[in-house]
């Protein structure tokens, strides 16, 4: 079982084997919106470690003139404060309803990384709000383009401060991206890992 296709086509290119994609679930019931305005910051949610490029959301967020609160700790954390400007807060570990008000009232949330699925980018959408993530891996199963978000299609800060400007400017529809992100839901995973057991089962009752 993977948690993504673009971790099956790792498990076919590697292993030579066929998994079975079934996508981790978001808490849609917690995760919701509400009456909050979005404000014009940007939200990276995150442990501050190198590979999750945290780097890039500075820099972009800087380039376009845009604020920038990060919730998350970790490693990396006084290396990125020291890159940051002014503009940017360093919350570290927040409880989660706090970080579901961030989600609400954030103009955009980030994912500046490759991940092989990525929780942030539906937790924030199942809030309603509009995600900017790097067009790779699994953002680009978990956000729509145009439509829930906006995907960086180069890893760097210039192209996320583009993609950053388009998702200020562009006009979302809440309600699609809620209603996108509630097909990741709790009851989607557990009606498709009970088939996928049920399947399984009775496979391997059919070969003995």
């Amino acid at each position: 079982v993977a948690i993504s296709h673009h971790v099956a086509g790792r498990i076919r290119r590697y292993y030579n084997r066929q998994a079975n994609v079934v996508y981790p679930p978001v808490d849609t019931a917690f995760f919701r919106p509400d009456e909050t305005p979005h404000e014009g910051f940007a939200l990276v949610v995150s442990a501050l470690v190198p590979y999750k490029r945290i780097d890039v959301a500075i820099d972009a967020c800087a380039r376009a003139r845009v604020p920038l609160q990060i919730v998350g700790d970790g490693p990396d954390r006084s290396h990125l404060e020291r890159r940051a400007t002014g503009e940017t807060r360093f919350l570290g570990r927040v409880p989660d309803e706090a970080m579901r008000d961030l989600y609400r009232s954030a103009a955009v949330v980030l994912l500046p990384g490759e991940e092989d699925f990525g929780i942030v980018p539906l937790e924030a959408q199942a809030c309603g709000t509009p995600v900017v993530a790097l067009g790779r891996g699994g953002a680009l199963e978990t956000v729509v383009d145009g439509e829930t978000g906006m995907l960086a299609h180069e890893p760097g800060p210039v192209a996320f401060a583009d993609a950053v400007s388009r998702a200020l400017s562009h006009r979302f529809d809440t309600g699609a991206i809620r209603r996108h992100a509630e097909g990741f839901g709790r009851e989607r995973f557990g009606d498709e890992i009970e088939a996928l057991v049920s399947d399984t089962m009775q496979a391997g009752q059919a070969r003995w």
